[in-house]
């Protein structure tokens, strides 16, 4: 497998002076990781984009509104429940205040408006929609939901960080939306299979237990809506031709 993601990222990012690429695929059932990739060169940057390591997280964009969508769950909000989505809106809450100014923000397109499902306004990544409901479940919420599913960075409750405008790495990220593929169990990230002595004994294996951190059935909505997003949303250029569930972020796939 990391073989493959190495060929995967040579393949679509094979211009010396291009972006840099990062990729972390992990193994629901326990937390293996299966394939890292951290950058290109290691001469030219000493830094593991996956990780954060020798540098810092990136911002997640709108494939962090999944935290969102699942304290939503939580909160009973149906995928079925409408919400207007103009191009543009004014939030005039205290928590969502700039520089002591109501909160404005604007959809990514001008066809990103209208009314909306939530499971709609989610397939299409509708910024003003995720704008109110990160009001309506409260940003901590979003904050304690992100990080029992796996995002260890330090988050701030703020009303934006429904839009991924806090750094995170892509590591946390993917250990994250794999606790939504394992419905709800949360199991760390890990790139270890067993550790064994210098006689060949085994001192440790992962046990893969893990912990449920959600509802199966508040991961599996929210894992259904992700769906949408494949099937017909932003993320078509994602469907291989099989079940798959995931969320488009600032120009890229997550």
């Amino acid at each position: 497998m990391q073989r493959y993601a190495q060929e995967a990222v040579a393949a679509n990012l094979n211009d010396p002076g291009g972006p840099e690429a990062a990729l972390v695929a992990i193994d629901v059932e326990n937390g293996g990781v299966l394939a890292m990739i951290g950058g290109s060169n290691w001469q030219r940057s000493q830094v593991n984009l996956a990780t954060g390591d020798g540098g810092t997280g990136r911002h997640a964009g709108s494939a962090f509104k999944i935290f969102t969508l699942v304290a939503a769950m939580e909160d009973r909000i149906s995928l079925n429940s409408r919400w207007s989505g103009p191009g543009s809106i004014e939030i005039d809450d205290p928590r969502c205040y700039t520089n002591g100014e109501p909160w404005q923000l604007s959809n990514a397109s001008d066809s990103e408006s209208g009314v909306f499902t939530l499971t709609q306004a989610t397939a299409h990544s509708v910024n003003t929609v995720y704008a109110q409901l990160v009001t309506a479940v409260d940003p901590e919420a979003v904050v304690d939901v992100a990080h029992r599913m796996g995002i260890t960075s330090e988050l701030d409750p703020v009303c934006s960080i429904t839009l991924g405008t806090q750094e995170v790495t892509p590591l946390e990220m993917a250990d994250a939306y794999a606790t939504l593929a394992a419905h709800g169990w949360r199991h760390r990230a890990t790139p270890l299979l067993e550790v064994d002595d210098p006689n060949g004994d085994t001192l440790d294996r992962i046990n893969g237990r893990g912990r449920q951190v959600l509802d199966e059935n508040d991961a599996d909505l929210a894992t259904y809506a992700l769906e949408t997003v494949v099937t017909g949303g932003t993320g078509t250029r994602a469907n291989i031709g099989r079940p798959v569930a995931g969320k488009t972020g600032p120009r890229r796939t997550t």
